[in-house]
């Protein structure tokens, strides 16, 4: 529990705010949510657990609170947590997870891609207290076509037709970019 507590002070110190707990029925991890402020214009969930299996704790970002991706961060934190204790295998960049339904309701968004947390501040997204080194991970929800390319062509690829595109990453009605 100590370094969970750790991880939030880390994160509120990031975010500007306390962070609201929630746990789910979806799995068994802590996920804190954080509004947004006058710097950062988007809420922000992370799970604060997830570093038990593998050293790393997500990050998932949307202009409103939503409720349901608490759920689907959940979800996917059990499905990371299921690759750990099969394969022994950490989150890493361009790690791409189902959902169980699109992000948001009509959205075509139905899978997550991982990628380093970019949108925080430099030393954000590596967290030590001297003991463990736990690694934040953003995730971005894409489409099932956008899944498709980066399995094929790797996610410097996708970040690149992201960013010819002008894909904005927290609009969860966007049009996919494939």
């Amino acid at each position: 529990m100590l370094v969970v507590n750790q991880l939030l002070e880390h994160c509120s110190r990031a975010f500007g705010s306390s962070g609201e707990l929630y746990c789910t029925e979806e799995a068994d991890t802590l996920i804190a949510v954080y509004p947004p402020d006058r710097s950062r214009g988007w809420w922000t969930y992370a799970t604060l657990e997830l570093h038990r299996t593998g050293a790393t704790e997500c990050l998932l970002y949307s202009y409103r609170f939503e409720r349901e991706l608490i759920a689907h961060l959940a979800r996917v934190a059990q499905q990371i947590k299921e690759t750990w204790e099969r394969k022994r295998e950490r989150l890493v960049p361009g790690d791409i997870f189902p959902l169980s339904a699109p992000i948001q309701e009509e959205s075509s968004l139905d899978f997550v891609i991982a990628t380093p947390a970019d949108y925080e501040e430099a030393g954000f997204d590596y967290f030590t207290n001297g003991v463990d080194v736990i690694r934040m991970m953003m995730l971005h929800a894409i489409a099932p076509s956008e899944a498709l390319f980066a399995q094929k062509h790797g996610l410097a690829a996708l970040e690149e037709l992201f960013a010819r595109a002008e894909v904005n990453s927290l609009d969860f009605m966007r049009t996919p970019a494939i």
